[in-house]
């Protein structure tokens, strides 16, 4: 029987999952993948259930992860696609539990996720604001007890609701309990980054029970062992919920690395501009006519090779 359009989508990322695996370094097989993912909201939507299973089965063969997805494909309309690849990632070997488990969930089985240039903002049951920023994913665990945020990728704003409950968020290297607070948490590979915009939070790792307190206008990075670092916030700390990046004194690779937070396929800046200083506000709704100002504001212009591929070089 022929499979359905949703099935075909799923066969299709699963083979680009191999594909891009077995040559991760061939531009033009990138350009071709970015070119499918993006050529249908059918095929964005099978790659979102997919993506994150590939840090999962890189030590697969590219054949055998092609396999176990195409299972995956063919079996969900019986078993319901989200169950079915949740099993799929249990059985590959991935632990659903304990701080490496959050961690390594996949983005698309989270109650609240978002794809590359998307934000989006909602009210939870007791009336806390939450804001999720590009590619983010967040669990929401709501009881008679606790109210709990399990952050499992990208970057949050959140403003708490009074509520008797504690209040925490949880990211793969720590755990933060609010104290009447709105605060902004962004989960790196290797480290948490903490800012408190208003009141304080009280933070501990997840391998000490100890927790240290951070109030607002402070920026907290920590990873599982220890806290790296405490800081003023950066100016405009939270502002992407309202769709803007303000930047003080910026490097501008720095810059170019945020924005391509938000714009699909590559982006990229020359070494020899990469130094030049940038301060402002910059839209992040519309990443290329940001990227158009700064060709006016420094010397420099965008060379593209195709929508996907984009640097910053010298202006000649």
């Amino acid at each position: 029987m022929a499979r359905d359009p949703q099935h075909q989508a799923l066969s299709a990322a699963a083979h680009w999952v191999a594909r891009l695996a077995a040559e991760p370094g061939d531009p033009q097989l990138h350009v071709a993948w970015l070119t499918w993912r993006d050529e249908s909201a059918l095929n964005q939507w099978a790659w979102q259930r997919v993506e994150a299973l590939r840090s999962q089965l890189q030590c697969l063969p590219g054949a055998v992860a092609v396999n176990v997805l195409d299972v995956a494909a063919d079996q969900s309309l019986r078993l319901g696609r989200r169950a079915l690849l949740k099993g799929v990632v249990i059985g590959a070997g991935v632990s659903a539990i304990g701080w490496s488990g959050y961690r390594q969930a996949p983005q698309w089985m989270a109650d609240q996720h978002t794809t590359t240039g998307e934000r989006h903002s909602l009210r939870l049951d007791d009336g806390t604001q939450l804001s999720l920023n590009t590619a983010s994913a967040v669990d929401i665990h709501y009881t008679a007890e606790q109210r709990l945020l399990i952050l499992r990728a990208g970057e949050i704003l959140v403003e708490t609701a009074p509520d008797p409950r504690p209040f925490r968020v949880r990211s793969a290297h720590g755990e933060m309990r609010a104290l009447g607070t709105r605060f902004d948490v962004r989960q790196f590979d290797d480290f948490t980054a903490m800012s408190v915009l208003q009141h304080a939070v009280a933070v501990r790792l997840s391998t000490d029970p100890a927790e240290t307190v951070v109030t607002a206008g402070q920026t907290v990075t920590f990873d599982t062992q220890r806290m790296l670092a405490l800081r003023p916030n950066d100016p405009g700390t939270g502002a992407w919920a309202q769709g803007r990046l303000i930047v003080d004194n910026w490097r501008l690779d720095r810059l170019v690395a945020e924005l391509a937070r938000y714009r699909p396929g590559y982006l990229g800046c020359a070494t020899e501009i990469a130094h030049l200083p940038v301060s402002g506000a910059y839209s992040l709704d519309d990443i290329d006519l940001t990227l158009n100002a700064l060709t006016y504001a420094l010397p420099v212009r965008l060379a593209s090779r195709t929508r996907y591929w984009t640097t910053l070089v010298p202006r000649a």
